[in-house]
C-alpha cells in the first residue's frame, strides 16, 4: 500500500510531455472554422518555425503560446490576443497587429520592421533586441523592455487623426530603452517619464511635446541633432550626464 502510494505520488510530479507543434494545415483549419463569435483558440500551443505569412488570424487567441522562428510577414492579427506567448525570432516583418494585447509577450530579436502596432496593449512586454524600424507604434507599454531595440524611423507620436476621442500617443513610462536605436523617430508627445533610454541612439528624432520627467539620458547618442528638445515637457527634469 505504501508503495503505491509512494509511485502514485511520484507520478503526480513527473513532466506532461511535451506538446506536438501544430502543423500549417492544422492552423488554418482552426481559422477556417472560427466565427466573428467564436475566434480561434490556440492557447498554450506549440507554432513554432510555421510560415503563417500573409494569414488573417481573425482576432484569435495565442495567449502562451510558442511561437519562436514563425513567420508572421504580412499577416492580419488584429485584436489577437498575445499574451504570455514566446515569439522570439518571430517574423511579423509588415504585419498587421492593431488592438492586439500582448501583456508579458516574450518578442525578444523578432523582426517587426514595417508592423503596424496601433492602439497594442503592451505591458510588460519585452522586445529587447527586436528590429522595429519605420514601424508605426501607439501603446500602453508601461514596463516593457526595449533594450537595443532598433526603432530607426518609426512612428511613435502621437495620432492627430484621433484628437477628438483624446490624445492617441505611446505611453512608455518606465519603459527600458536601454541602448535602443531612435534615429529619425517620431516621438512627439509620447510619454517616457522615468524611461530609461541610457546609451539611445537620439540621432534626428523628434521630441517635440514628449514628457521627459525623470527620463534617463545619460550617454545618449545623437544629443545635438535631437529635434524638439526646446519644446519637450519636463526636459529640465530629465537626467542628462551633467
Amino acid at each position: 500500500m505504501g508503495a503505491a502510494l509512494a509511485c502514485l505520488a511520484l507520478g503526480s510530479v513527473v513532466a506532461a510531455p511535451a506538446q506536438q507543434p501544430l502543423t500549417r494545415d492544422q492552423v488554418l483549419a482552426a481559422l477556417g472554422a472560427a466565427t466573428p463569435q467564436a475566434p480561434a483558440d490556440f492557447t498554450g500551443k506549440d507554432l513554432s518555425g510555421l510560415d503563417l505569412s500573409g494569414v488573417d488570424f481573425k482576432r484569435a487567441n495565442l495567449s502562451r503560446c510558442r511561437l519562436v522562428k514563425t513567420r508572421f510577414a504580412k499577416a492580419q492579427l488584429f485584436s489577437a490576443t498575445l499574451s504570455d506567448a514566446i515569439a522570439t525570432d518571430a517574423d511579423f516583418t509588415g504585419a498587421q497587429l492593431d488592438a492586439s494585447v500582448m501583456y508579458r509577450a516574450d518578442m525578444r530579436r523578432a523582426v517587426l520592421r514595417d508592423a503596424s502596432l496601433f492602439a497594442v496593449i503592451a505591458y510588460d512586454a519585452n522586445f529587447s533586441d527586436a528590429d522595429l524600424t519605420h514601424a508605426r507604434i501607439i501603446s500602453p507599454m508601461s514596463n516593457a523592455k526595449f533594450a537595443r531595440a532598433k526603432l530607426a524611423n518609426a512612428d511613435l507620436g502621437a495620432d492627430p487623426g484621433n484628437q477628438s476621442m483624446g490624445v492617441m500617443r505611446t505611453d512608455a513610462s518606465g519603459v527600458d530603452f536601454t541602448g535602443a536605436d531612435f534615429s529619425g523617430a517620431n516621438l512627439r508627445k509620447v510619454l517616457l517619464v522615468r524611461a530609461d533610454l541610457t546609451g539611445a541612439d537620439l540621432t534626428d528624432a523628434d521630441v517635440t511635446g514628449a514628457d521627459l520627467t525623470g527620463a534617463i539620458l545619460r550617454n545618449i547618442r545623437g544629443r545635438d541633432r535631437i529635434r524638439g528638445l526646446d519644446k519637450a515637457i519636463h526636459a529640465d527634469q530629465a537626467i542628462f550626464n551633467d
